[in-house]
């Protein structure tokens, strides 16, 4: 509409899917987090415990919490074996990767929550 601005945010590092290609979410609201990610192609689902997933057509995902926390996935890599090189990975408020577990499988004090937030 004329006269309204729209909440759109920075650009982000990329490289690790669609997921990684804009940058903090934080300050948005749902509705246009919502518009803003549908608008990428996302597709979403409404979990039974409150979660919204946007998953991409690369896989990557942005899941928001109940409490507005928004939590994103890279696209899957795969090494030359198949397997998923980068399975458990998150991606930080700019769409750097987040590395969560050390090399025993061990979590990672502080990388659980990004501190990325929608408004309410």
């Amino acid at each position: 509409m004329v006269g309204e601005e729209t909440c759109v945010p920075s650009q982000g590092v990329g490289g690790n899917g669609v997921a990684s290609e804009f940058g903090d979410l934080t300050g948005m609201t749902r509705q246009e987090v919502d518009d803003f990610l549908r608008g990428l192609g996302a597709k979403v689902k409404i979990t039974t415990d409150g979660y919204i997933q946007y998953k991409f057509i690369d896989k990557s995902t942005v899941m928001i919490r109940p409490n507005g926390e928004a939590i994103r996935t890279p696209a899957p890599k795969y090494g030359s074996d198949g397997r998923n090189i980068n399975k458990g990975l998150r991606l930080d408020r700019y769409g750097r990767l987040l590395r969560t577990r050390d090399e025993f499988g061990n979590l990672i004090p502080d990388t659980h929550n990004t501190g990325e937030k929608l408004n309410e």
